[in-house]
């Protein structure tokens, strides 16, 4: 088992890439503006406001809905094409917004995802938190 934590996730959402994914989908300019107006909100933190390219708030109604849409794109889609390719044995992923765990029937299927995932992750600006991602046997 593969219990992966995504380092500050909502802190790391690229704009870029969530508009990206979201125009895969949805063809009414209206959702998307509104969706970019509130990626685009001003964030007030230690008394400063700031507006970035990354984040978003993570205690927002919206901000699961968004994390599942990313992760779907960033995770779920090239997980999936990686297990019917590359594994022994089974292999499955359960996950919701930024918690994942996979489970494969073979140790060595996990440890070449685990390094696999790593270097996806990073393509799209985000990290593990290596003190929080593990490898569970039983």
């Amino acid at each position: 088992i593969v219990d992966a934590d995504i380092s500050r996730f909502f802190d790391q959402i690229d704009h870029g890439w969530m508009m990206k994914f979201l125009q895969h989908r949805i063809a009414d300019k209206r959702i998307l503006r509104l969706v970019e107006q509130t990626l685009r909100a001003v964030v007030v933190d230690d008394g400063r406001k700031t507006r970035t390219r990354l984040r978003t708030p993570q205690r927002a109604v919206i901000s699961p809905l968004l994390a599942n849409i990313y992760l779907h794109y960033v995770l779920d889609l090239w997980a999936h094409q990686w297990r019917r390719k590359q594994t022994r044995g089974e292999g499955y992923i359960v996950r919701f917004a930024d918690d994942s765990v996979m489970g494969f029937q073979y140790r060595s299927d996990a440890l070449h995802f685990m390094g696999l995932l790593h270097r996806r992750l990073e393509k799209f600006g985000l990290k593990l938190n290596k003190g929080k991602t593990r490898l569970l046997e039983f």
